[in-house]
């Protein structure tokens, strides 16, 4: 027989009929919840009811984290009875639950002297003298330990705030009955309690797994639509459009490689600079909600990179946060849509280095009836008159970055100069224009184009670009001195580092010295004026003068003025440039060596 059958044996042959009644519908109270709050304050509820005398309790479980006994439950006691916490053998709950053995008390100073003997500590002692709600503290005390299969999980205390009889052993057997029972509950309500925290991790990672399939199906789908599409070389514009139908809002996206909208049907009108885009992801490749267009509109921007190049960027028609789902689609569009920008970027400049190749083989025509055959096959009209301008950067950090460049310079040429029947491509850091006009005079309209697409070039922050024009020859077979002169040009622009655009009758006398070694012109210019350099203080003076006087086509009066010197001054400063060179300025040889190395000095140094 167990210890709890002999304990119900012995006391099942002292009970009344009303005691066996209230028990057992305290019993059957306890186990109809399987809350554990709620069965807590059931079980303190009826183990009044139990003890009919007492008025007053409390649950102590045991808190393995905490190494404490803690309130659970309490009735006739304060809230502040909850700091009530109790180490194992301290006072009597903690004596009870570490030997097992129940006890009870009749009055209030066998109470607090058996606490005393237990150490109970003074925190725990003020705090069950301030919690309790009777003036005098409790009479009477009963506590039994609540155990379950040999194991104490708590103690459950009953009070008498003021005696109304005195406690005995059957009250203590009885209660201890019932604290088997609430034990039980206990138990039961604490399996339900952990039953119910898995059933909900178990729902909230079912929930993740449906939410994670969700994703993964909204990415296989993204996927698999666009890549079908690049696959059949549809194009952006066809991939923007089936985007828009995976997305929860309208999207826009900028290429930044063809520097071009592809918008969704409702959101044509949209209209924002460039210039605008590019400036924000300068300085940051981080998606940003901002206020761009005209009108002003508050969209979601997401950019794409490939290395340190700016590709585009996807514009999102919304002013909140975006959802999982859309920023699932995004990060997976991004990678497809990359491909099929670099794809086309790839193509473009297959297209140009074929078009050099054919341009190349213009230049190279042996003769003739080989040049007019090439120039039909590439639709060009060998009677026209023909000009040749080549464009280029100079100055460029990355190669990748450069090619865009030269691609958009490509494009807007071709936007704002519509012309047929011509050739234009990149070539590394060059753009090469081969241009028909329908008469020579028409020339001047095109060079104004260039200088307005150079403008607005620079004011939007690109790179510098120079060119370089050949003259207006009738007939393709002069596109050798097309290119010549071109090229030419272009170099005397480089030589001066200037990134202007002229044509090649605008370096006038300059032409003579285009193949002339830098450094010789330079030897030329020192030799010229190096003995004015050993004139010491008046070398400024006298270099100046004779600057001067060239420059106002040799008017002494003219000269004079400049300088704000008397005309007898320079002429005492030309007889000593005279001395000083060793030349004779009324000599027409020694004059224009001194005229040209003036010119020269100008234009070169």
């Amino acid at each position: 027989m167990t210890e709890f059958e002999s304990t119900h044996s012995l006391l099942q042959d002292h009970m009344n009929e009303n005691e066996l009644t209230i028990l057992v519908d305290s019993i059957r109270s306890i186990t109809s919840s399987l809350d554990l709050d709620e069965v807590l304050k059931k079980i303190m509820r009826n183990a009044l009811k139990v003890i009919p005398a007492t008025d007053a309790g409390y649950l102590l479980l045991y808190d393995e984290a905490s190494d404490r006994l803690l309130v659970k439950a309490p009735i006739g006691f304060t809230d502040n009875i909850y700091n009530f916490k109790v180490k194992k053998g301290e006072s009597i709950t903690g004596k009870v639950f570490e030997d097992g053995i129940g006890r009870f008390f009749n009055s209030h100073e066998e109470l607090m002297s058996t606490m005393d003997d237990f150490h109970i500590s003074k925190a725990n002692l003020q705090t069950l003298t301030t919690s309790i709600t009777s003036t005098t503290g409790p009479e009477t005390l009963i506590c039994v330990p609540i155990s379950l299969e040999g194991k104490r999980i708590g103690v459950m205390t009953t009070h008498q705030l003021k005696r109304k009889k005195v406690l005995d052993e059957h009250d203590l057997l009885l209660l201890q009955v019932f604290a088997e029972q609430a034990a039980i509950a206990i138990q039961n309500a604490q399996y339900y309690a952990e039953a119910q925290r898995r059933i909900g991790e178990i729902t909230q990672l079912s929930t993740q797994l449906e939410e994670r399939n969700s994703q993964l199906q909204k990415r296989h789908e993204v996927q698999e639509t666009l890549t079908a599409i690049s696959l059949e070389n549809r194009g952006i514009e066809a991939m923007i459009h089936a985007f828009n139908q995976m997305i929860d809002c309208p999207v826009t996206f900028f290429s930044n490689i063809e520097e071009k909208f592809y918008s969704n049907s409702l959101y044509e009108s949209f209209n924002s600079n460039p210039l605008e885009l590019k400036t924000i992801f300068a300085s940051s490749r981080k998606p940003t909600h901002r206020e761009i267009g005209l009108p002003a509109k508050t969209v979601y921007l997401y950019p794409i990179y490939n290395g340190i190049v700016f590709l585009g960027c996807f514009i999102l028609h919304v002013k909140e946060s975006i959802s999982e789902s859309d920023h699932i689609a995004l990060e997976q569009g991004c990678s497809i849509l990359t491909l099929e920008l670099i794809k086309n970027q790839t193509v473009t400049e297959f297209f140009y280095k074929k078009t050099h190749e054919q341009f190349l083989a213009l230049l190279d025509a042996p003769n003739n009836e080989h040049l007019e055959v090439l120039a039909k096959e590439n639709g060009l009209d060998v009677s026209s008159h023909w000009f040749l301008t080549i464009f280029e950067i100079p100055n460029y950090t990355d190669l990748q970055i450069l090619a865009i460049k030269i691609h958009h310079l490509v494009l807007k040429l071709k936007k704002e100069l519509p012309m047929t029947a011509s050739m234009i491509y990149g070539f590394q850091n060059r753009v090469i224009l081969l241009a028909p006009l329908d008469k020579p005079d028409h020339f001047q309209t095109i060079r104004q184009k260039f200088q307005s697409i150079k403008n607005d070039w620079d004011a939007n922050g690109n790179p510098a670009f120079r060119a370089g024009i050949s003259a207006t020859y009738k007939g393709l077979q002069s596109i050798q001195k097309l290119h010549e002169e071109a090229t030419k040009t272009l170099a005397y622009l480089a030589s001066r580092n200037r990134s202007d655009i002229i044509r090649y009758e605008d370096i006038g006398l300059n032409r003579l010295f285009l193949n002339q070694p830098p450094d010789e012109i330079e030897q030329f210019i020192n030799e010229v004026f190096a003995p004015l350099s050993a004139a010491n203080e008046s070398k400024t003076e006298l270099e100046e003068t004779l600057l001067t006087y060239f420059d106002t086509n040799r008017s002494a009066t003219k000269t004079a003025k400049k300088l704000h010197i008397h005309i007898n001054t320079l002429y005492q400063r030309l007889r000593k440039i005279e001395h000083v060179l060793q030349l004779d300025l009324n000599n027409n040889e020694d004059s224009l060596k001194i005229q040209l190395a003036c010119h020269l000095r100008s234009t070169y140094l």
